[in-house]
């Protein structure tokens, strides 16, 4: 198997916290305390993408609700 055969063949999920952090974590390890899987494997570039379609924020949550508290 060539590098961009595993490549090709690694799987990934994305994983976000209650700050609403997102990242990237290899599917089938299991997720970090604190943190949860928000979508089916895929591969690395379409988790990236995800992520960067989803997360348009920063800053945590907590900091969001003491700016505003709705």
């Amino acid at each position: 198997m060539t590098t961009a055969d595993a490549e090709a063949a690694e799987r990934f999920v994305v994983v976000v916290n209650d700050e609403g952090h997102h990242s990237l974590w290899w599917y089938g390890r299991p997720v970090p305390p604190g943190w949860r899987a928000t979508s089916e494997p895929a591969t690395r570039e379409e988790c990236l993408a995800r992520i960067e379609r989803d997360w348009t924020g920063l800053r945590p949550r907590r900091r969001l609700a003491a700016v505003d508290p709705r």
